[in-house]
């Protein structure tokens, strides 16, 4: 059913109220990010099988209802289609997503490549250039399209158990991505796609339905996880602001500081290579070469396994027993579960699983988990300012700053990342290929 008329809008809300309900936006144009783009008409369907298109802007429609477009994004208590888009355009954040929903479910990543009717190929094939292509596809095939999403996404929010796994990670990890992406990296004329520029700001594009919950960042066709250090790649990155850097804020030695947390290891605030390096080469004193080869046999014995020749040095000893702990309640419980959002990892859905793959894989569940923790903290600290985080990569923190602002927020932003024993080294610089190192 499309709604036409003014009257049936008020029948809407009422009839949702009381009913289990799910909302699919359709936006204006699929290329564009969710952060610079806007709704064409709103999807929704209830528990009993009745569905409606709600025109927002569109050609066809006789009535707009854009005026009640806000009404749509205060619900509360539904599910929607994509959770930090939602939150992008203005959504609440009291909803339930269907992604990350169907991520705990069937343990894989959201696909919706298929869902797009052939109308919808053509039309975004053959016209590129229309800022709005979503306005000129019939209303009809926008219901098609979100028919597809409900026949397979409704099954699992009606039979949804969401619980505080769910619950916790559903609350934390779409709010605290919709923010980093919608701050944008401001990009100069280096930048060598033009086509994902909006008024000199390029966006990037988190999922963190990933095997292990370690997020990817690319978007359409852009890596912001892996850029370059040497092509000149992050050359095209400044700074928003008229006086402003970018600074960059490194975790030092991250995975081998989480490990140490999970086994209860105290590590030094120091170099872990020069203290791992004085049990390798039996000194106090450890030359280039030997901290060079000390980093080396480090990310050896963390990522390859531990030779039983290291297993007479406490780290790695205790590094020994949790792995193969880890592996025999995988054997036991056919699962194991992470330590914060207490998501489990089953083995119906990693095959060919080792002690030592496993290891690797709740590293990387552990490392995201305690930085979105970190990025959270960050993100209600910076609240009251201009300076904004605007990408994460694993073991680093890139943050926009105000010179007028520095002063005040980066000793904060410090001192977020390094509680719990985790340091971090500093880096600021106009651009984001020449940083140079600094003390805070």
């Amino acid at each position: 059913m499309i709604l036409d008329h003014t009257t049936e809008i008020e029948a809407v809300f009422d009839y949702i109220k009381d009913r289990k309900t799910m909302i699919v936006p359709i936006m204006h144009n699929p290329s564009l990010h969710a952060s610079v783009n806007s709704v064409c008409a709103i999807y929704v369907y209830t528990e009993d099988d009745v569905e409606r298109i709600i025109p927002i802007q569109h050609t066809e429609q006789l009535t707009g209802f854009g005026e009640h477009l806000q009404r749509f994004l205060d619900l509360e208590n539904i599910f929607v289609h994509d959770k930090k888009t939602w939150l992008q355009i203005g959504g609440n954040a009291n909803v339930f997503d269907i992604k990350t929903l169907w991520w705990y479910t069937y343990g894989e990543a959201y696909d919706e490549s298929y869902y797009p009717t052939p109308a919808h190929t053509f039309y975004w094939r053959r016209h590129q250039s229309l800022t709005k292509i979503n306005n000129i596809i019939p209303l009809q095939k926008h219901l098609e399209m979100c028919q597809k999403i409900r026949h397979y996404a409704w099954p699992m929010c009606k039979n949804a158990k969401l619980d505080k796994s769910y619950t916790y990670f559903n609350e934390l990890y779409p709010s605290v991505f919709a923010k980093i992406e919608s701050a944008g990296l401001c990009v100069n004329d280096e930048f060598k796609m033009p086509e994902l520029i909006t008024n000199n700001f390029v966006y990037s594009n988190y999922n963190y339905h990933t095997t292990t919950g370690r997020p990817s960042n690319a978007y359409r066709g852009f890596n912001y996880a892996a850029m370059n250090k040497e092509d000149g790649t992050r050359s095209a990155f400044c700074s928003r602001f008229e006086r402003g850097a970018l600074v960059e804020m490194d975790f030092d030695s991250y995975h081998i500081r989480l490990i140490a947390r999970l086994i209860g290891y105290t590590l030094p605030t120091t170099s872990i290579h020069d203290y791992l390096g004085k049990f390798y080469f039996d000194t106090n004193e450890l030359t280039d070469t030997q901290r060079e080869e000390s980093k080396q046999i480090t990310f050896r014995l963390m990522y390859g396994g531990i030779d039983r020749e290291f297993l007479q040095i406490p780290f790695f000893e205790k590094v020994n027993t949790f792995v193969y702990s880890l592996w025999n309640q995988w054997k036991t419980k056919r699962y194991i579960e992470t330590p914060i959002t207490k998501r489990k990892l089953l083995a119906e859905n990693l095959k060919n699983m080792t002690a030592n793959k496993l290891f690797n894989y709740y590293l990387q569940a552990v490392e995201t988990e305690v930085s979105v923790q970190k990025l959270s903290a960050l993100l209600t600290a910076l609240q009251p300012y201009q300076s904004r985080i605007i990408l994460y990569t694993y073991d680093s923190i890139l943050l926009d700053v105000d010179y007028s602002e520095a002063k005040d927020i980066l000793p904060i932003c410090k001192n977020i990342l390094e509680q719990g024993n985790f340091p971090v080294k500093c880096k600021v610089g106009d651009i984001y290929d020449k940083m140079n190192q600094i003390a805070i």
